[in-house]
């Protein structure tokens, strides 16, 4: 057993580092009792981090324990046990937003249909497009045929229907884009409600 004590008060640790001092404050005569990193025990009116991490005791000018204090808990664990909260805590918000696994997927099909009839809405619009551009190009071919320059107006739908049909594919290109993303935004939240299910 090794005792260490302090020329004076100045220098002593009033106790772990982020409690009260006046929780922590060593009664008149009392000294910190802990383990060394080599195993030894100390005795002492300083305390080290490492008691701090590994726990001590309070004891009396008569060795009598005071106050036994435990290991404090390590960074690692202490991490661990936040992360493991955190998940909890998003669990918890993801559960109340889709009880299960089948009401996310319901979600996700939902969405789903809405971007579908986003689509067929457009393809409808482009068919009607493309019969009056038709019939636009026809005039244009028959203008051209007599030797005649093609009228402006007959030009001008044809520039109007054909860059309102590229509008329209370009409107199905993105449709098309939401949906490949809102099955990557569900497939996580998905997978992780089958997850939280499993493990009941």
């Amino acid at each position: 057993m090794l005792v260490v004590l302090l020329p004076s008060a100045a220098s002593v640790h009033a106790g772990p580092p982020g409690l009260g001092a006046d929780a922590d404050a060593l009664p008149p005569g009392a000294l910190y009792r802990f383990r060394a990193a080599d195993g030894n025990l100390m005795i002492s009116s300083v305390l080290p981090e490492q008691a701090i991490q590994s726990g001590y005791e309070v004891i009396d000018n008569r060795g009598r324990v005071l106050k036994v204090v435990d290991a404090a808990i390590p960074e690692e664990e202490r991490l661990k046990m936040r992360q493991e909260m955190r998940i909890r805590h998003q669990d918890a918000q993801l559960r109340r937003l889709y009880p299960t696994p089948e009401d996310a997927e319901r979600a996700r099909d939902r969405q789903t249909s809405s971007f579908r009839l986003g689509i067929d809405y457009a393809r409808g619009i482009i068919g009607q497009l493309d019969s009056k551009l038709a019939e636009e190009v026809a005039k244009a071919a028959a203008a051209e045929r007599a030797g005649k320059p093609v009228p402006e107006v007959v030009q001008g739908n044809i520039d109007l229907y054909t860059r309102q049909i590229r509008e329209q594919e370009e409107k199905i290109a993105e449709f098309e884009q939401d949906i490949i993303a809102v099955g990557e935004d569900f497939a996580p939240i998905i997978s992780r409600l089958k997850a939280i299910e499993d493990s009941k």
